[in-house]
Parts: C-alpha cells; sequence; structure tokens
C-alpha cells in the first residue's frame, strides 16, 4: 500500500516500544522495508514527506542522502494554494507496481527518458520558487507541463479517459493538474482558481470529489493507552 502507511506503522510500533524516533529515521527506515527488503520499484518521495509534512522541498542525493527543506511561503500564499487544489477519486485501482517497472527501465538509459526526468527534477526548484515569490499561477502551469512530461515516461500512465476528463477541466478554467502517484488511476488533482470548482466538478460527475486540506506536520502519535 502506500508509503504513508508504512511510515505511519513504523512510527506506531516504535511507540508500542516505548521509543520515540524523528521524521529522518522514519522516512529512510520506511525506504529500507520497501525498496531494499521487498525490492519495490519505487522513489523515496513518499516516505519522506509522509514523515516530515508540510510544505518541502526534498532534495535526493548521488550518495543515498535525502535533505528535507521547508517552502518558506507567506501563510496567505499556502491558504490561497489550498483554496485552489481540487481533488478527484476516478474509481479506478491498479497496481502501482507494473507502471513503476516500465517508467524504471525506460529511464536506465542515456536517452530521451533521461532528460524527461532532468527536466522534471528541475521543476521542483521552480515549483519552490514560485511558492516563495506568491506566483500561483505558475505553480498551476509547472503541474500541467510536470503532467504531460510525466504520460510520456511509461504507456500506463495515463489512458485515453482519464485524458478526457483532464481536458474537460482545462476547457473549464483548471490550470494544471495530474493522477497522483504512480498513475493510471487513483485520484487526479487539479488546480484552478476557486470560482471555477463547481463548474469543474458538475463537468465530472462520474468523478467522486474530495476534501483535500494540507498536512502541517508528519506522521504523529494522536493516541497512547
Amino acid at each position: 500500500s502506500s508509503s504513508t502507511y508504512t511510515v505511519g506503522l513504523l512510527n506506531a510500533l516504535y511507540a508500542y516500544a516505548g521509543r520515540h524516533v524523528g521524521p529522518e529515521r522514519l522516512a529512510r527506515e520506511a525506504c529500507q522495508i520497501e525498496i531494499e527488503a521487498l525490492g519495490k520499484p519505487i522513489g523515496k518521495q513518499d516516505q519522506y514527506i509522509a514523515a516530515f509534512g508540510g510544505l518541502q522541498h526534498i532534495q535526493f542525493n548521488p550518495d543515498g542522502t535525502v535533505f528535507a527543506d521547508p517552502v518558506i511561503c507567506r501563510p496567505e500564499t499556502r491558504e490561497r494554494l489550498q483554496k485552489r487544489l481540487l481533488m478527484f477519486y476516478t474509481g479506478m485501482t491498479r497496481s502501482a507496481d507494473e507502471i513503476l517497472r516500465v517508467q524504471s527501465e525506460n529511464t536506465s538509459g542515456e536517452h530521451e527518458h533521461k532528460s524527461i526526468l532532468r527536466r522534471m527534477r528541475d521543476q521542483a526548484g521552480e515549483v519552490k520558487r514560485a511558492l516563495e515569490e506568491n506566483c500561483l499561477d505558475e505553480f498551476g502551469a509547472l503541474l500541467h507541463e510536470g503532467w504531460e512530461l510525466k504520460k510520456r515516461l511509461a504507456g500506463g500512465i495515463s489512458n485515453p479517459t482519464i485524458d478526457g476528463w483532464y481536458e474537460r477541466a482545462r476547457s473549464l478554467g483548471a490550470i494544471g493538474g495530474k493522477i497522483v502517484g504512480a498513475g493510471g488511476g487513483g485520484f487526479m488533482l487539479l488546480y484552478a482558481q476557486p470560482d471555477h470548482h463547481d463548474h469543474i466538478a458538475q463537468a465530472l460527475p462520474e468523478l467522486r470529489r474530495m476534501p483535500i486540506r494540507m498536512e502541517p506536520q508528519g506522521s504523529k502519535i494522536i493516541f497512547v493507552e
């Protein structure tokens, strides 16, 4: 299941044993379980954001270390961003492993797919700058560009049905969006001005609208017997 589950489970097990560990250790050990022990073809971004929470600029270094630094932006910028995000459940379920395996194979050599990954990596810094400078529509445009790039990494990331929903939302004011996670189904995230949200939702009756807010903290123990 989601790497968020692994982080939460680890946190609960440590608490059960009477121990407290920090977010870096939770994220690192969740990665060791999923990537090294279980051999999952995944990255480390989900584990680290689940452990740290908030808006983070996460850098994955060649030596295996990870730097997670908070994105410093004004509270009103964060609040406006939350109000402009729209989430839908597509009703499509899929195993991420096959999509990620093909994506990993496609990006293992020095060819077009590698250049796509480099561009997606560079986008992280541009998104950070857009938030720091309160340029939220630029955030939406980068989200759109990132989705168009991601679809080129493997065949199962999108399909004609998902593309149709996305283009319908774009025609009604959504600036950008993507299928979150590996792709192929699950949840669709959109960025649009709040006055467009109801029109977009009405045009997508096949999808279930979901509430969404940013979590300011990562995994936390909320009950101790």
